[in-house]
């Protein structure tokens, strides 16, 4: 294990040295031919989220780059989000894994634990753009690891966002909420029945777990999913989070919210059933095309106890994979990728936070409240961001599939929200046990 990590190490340095004189010539002194010239490569490119929305922004970067590098062909094969983990692990298997590719850090533990990607940390070290990445995003995704490895760059902040319909807030005189009882309170005031109207739709569908652990952070003002060895998710402090929240469904929010997921709820928010509703930066798109200037955004409220705490979404992030003979040439497309220029473009275009702070001034971001909002939140030294346990082999398991019946049962009343918790909590607990089990600790 030993002499591997050395050899790793060892190609990692030669790497970077040899990205260094790449910038004064198109010479290569690498002294190992796997990871191959920085200069020149037909590298397979994979995208996690393919799709009409980001697959013609991916396209027209990459003609920038090829462009600028007539060496490098970049070779881009998009997936469909919902396979994709599944298509990395089956091309893993057959030994046909791509030179690079866009992972989630929810699922980027397995493959480090693989070893299937490279440390990225002394690239990182020797970069020219090394200052300009958003430190607490970076700290961030090493957290999601489980460790002080950099294994996927992050090029994207998705935070959570509560859009509103400001049209509504305007004809009720309300002002968008800096607290959880004005929440609250407008949730309430907004809702008419009688007339097809309701102020909040509530996640009870799939992927609904992820916006109840944001909402139970940003309310709480809790840091850390856990405190040593035991989870802060049955603390008194969260149970009384997740029963408000959970006693707005069906009184001011739609009956079927108990079912919903993402497309049934922006479609309640764009077709005028609701007032408000939770979601991250990446939802910008959908709201302008049903409501255009009717939607306003601003970022969930601080906690009560006036600690802003922001439960960070997976972070989309480039990988390197061990398998490819051109490491250094797609660290070369990774630093183009995250530079000021394309990071702007990129980001402009899908309403999210560049993770290249300099990529941030750009004009077209000013014109965007909820990056605005967002990037606020984010920008304050204040704020502090909590990283979900990624790095737990159970941890997608635990929230996509075991929790998410349960808390559809405490939205119906079949289950109360302690029992909720307690037993959110515990399995966390058993999940961190065998993983400290594993490294040793």
């Amino acid at each position: 294990m030993r002499n591997t990590h050395l050899t790793r190490r060892t190609l990692l340095i030669g790497a970077v040295a040899a990205l260094v004189l790449a910038g004064c010539s198109s010479e290569t002194s690498l002294l190992d031919g796997a990871l191959g010239d920085p200069n020149s490569g037909t590298l397979t490119f994979w995208d996690n989220n393919a799709g009409p929305d980001r697959t013609p922004l991916y396209e027209e970067l990459i003609r920038r780059f090829e462009t600028a590098n007539p060496g490098i062909d970049i070779e881009y094969v998009g997936l469909p989000s919902d396979s994709a983990q599944q298509k990395y692990q089956t091309a893993l298997a057959g030994g046909s894994a791509p030179d690079l590719g866009i992972v989630s850090t929810a699922y980027l533990s397995p493959l480090v634990a693989q070893n299937a990607v490279i440390p990225l940390d002394d690239f990182l070290a020797a970069s020219p753009r090394k200052d300009e990445y958003d430190p607490k995003i970076i700290e961030s995704a090493k957290e999601s690891g489980g460790g002080d490895i950099l294994y996927g760059l992050p090029f994207t902040s998705n935070n959570a966002t509560l859009w509103y319909r400001a049209d509504w807030f305007d004809e009720a005189g309300l002002q968008p909420p800096d607290t959880w009882d004005e929440f609250y309170e407008a949730a309430d005031e907004l809702t008419d029945k009688s007339a097809g109207r309701y102020g909040f739709t509530i996640r009870g569908g799939a992927g609904s777990i992820y916006p109840l652990l944001q909402h139970m952070f940003a309310t709480t003002g809790i840091e850390n999913f856990f405190d040593g060895s035991e989870s802060t998710l049955n603390r008194p402090e969260m149970v009384e989070a997740i029963e408000r929240f959970a006693a707005l469904y069906d009184v001011d929010t739609p009956t079927a919210d108990v079912n919903n997921g993402f497309p049934q709820m922006v479609a309640s928010f764009g077709g005028g059933s609701v007032a408000m509703m939770q979601h991250n930066l990446g939802s910008l798109s959908n709201h302008k095309k049903a409501l255009g200037d009717k939607v306003g955004a601003v970022a969930l409220p601080l906690a009560d106890n006036g600690v802003r705490t922001v439960m960070t979404d997976p972070f989309p992030s480039y990988t390197v994979f061990k398998s490819s003979q051109h490491q250094a040439a797609a660290w070369k497309f990774l630093e183009f990728m995250t530079s000021p220029e394309s990071q702007a473009y990129w980001n402009e275009n899908v309403g999210q936070i560049p993770v290249n702070t300099v990529a941030r001034s750009a004009p077209s971001f000013q014109a965007m409240p909820s990056v605005q909002a967002a990037q606020a939140a984010l920008d304050d030294p204040k704020t502090v961001l909590v990283t979900p346990p990624d790095y737990l082999p159970d941890f997608g398991k635990i929230v996509q599939v075991q929790m998410l019946g349960q808390w559809q049962k405490v939205l119906i009343g079949q289950l109360s929200a302690q029992d909720f918790a307690d037993d959110f909590a515990e399995k966390l607990n058993r999940s961190k046990a065998k993983y400290d089990a594993r490294q040793g600790k």
